[in-house]
Formats: structure tokens, C-alpha cells, sequence
């Protein structure tokens, strides 16, 4: 069975992002390591933070970066549309997301996904999207 260890997000503002992330998750601003700080990536730890230094994080990259043969190239922001999604279990309610949404002004909705309950599911500044599922599902 495979673990995951960390995601990516591309993304405007990485800062901007990843402060968002971090109280939607309970995570906090870590650093990315000597590789991706130069390029501007930011990144939070999440979870249980107990599977080693990759492990229950996120990445937030510039926009206009991505990696290519073991190094960073320029990417055309204009030539795709940055996209991701992420779901996650949680003991917030709905009324705590959509304080934190509207601090960080960003869109919250409660959306249909096949349980008996509503979903809240937050659009983040780039349209990736993070589901929130009752802890109990």
C-alpha cells in the first residue's frame, strides 16, 4: 500500500496560500528545505506529522515554476489553468471553516457528495478546492 507523503499546489501567491492552508489544517509554516525556498515554494505540516520530514505537508509553488529534469524551468503561467484538490477529515464545523473563508476571503459552499450530510468544500485564491468530510465518515 502506498503513502502519501506531500502535495503540490501551483499557485499566484504562495504565501498567501499557504497561510490559508495552515488554519484550514491546523498546520503551521515549515520550511521547505534548501532546494525549493530560492524558487519562492512555501509549505505547511499537517496531521499527525510522524512519518518523517516529508510526510503531512504541502507544497504552495510559484506560478511561473515547475520542475523539469532535476531542476526548476520558467512555466507559462497563461498556457494551462493550475488545478488540485485535496479532501480531509475534520472535527472543525461548518461555522468554523466559513470564519476562517471569510477571513481569508476566499469562497465556501456546502456541496452534495453522496452522504446523508452537506460537505462544506473551500475554493481556494486559484480554484483548487479542499473537501471537508465529518471525522466520523
Amino acid at each position: 500500500m502506498a503513502t502519501l507523503l506531500h502535495m503540490s499546489f501551483r499557485v499566484r501567491d504562495p504565501q498567501r496560500s499557504a497561510a490559508l492552508y495552515a488554519e484550514l489544517l491546523g498546520g503551521t509554516l515549515t520550511d521547505p528545505g534548501p532546494i525549493l525556498r530560492p524558487a519562492g515554494v512555501k509549505s505547511i505540516a499537517f496531521g499527525q506529522g510522524r512519518r518523517g520530514p516529508l510526510a503531512d505537508m504541502m507544497e504552495f509553488w510559484p506560478q511561473d515554476k515547475h520542475w523539469q529534469h532535476g531542476g526548476f524551468a520558467a512555466s507559462n503561467p497563461t498556457h494551462h489553468e493550475p488545478f488540485g484538490h485535496a479532501a480531509f477529515a475534520t472535527d472543525k464545523s461548518y461555522e468554523e471553516l466559513q470564519a476562517i473563508a471569510q477571513k481569508h476571503g476566499v469562497v465556501i459552499r456546502q456541496e452534495e457528495r453522496g452522504l446523508r450530510t452537506l460537505v462544506p468544500v473551500i475554493y481556494d485564491y486559484d480554484g483548487n478546492f479542499l473537501e471537508f468530510f465529518p471525522a466520523t465518515t
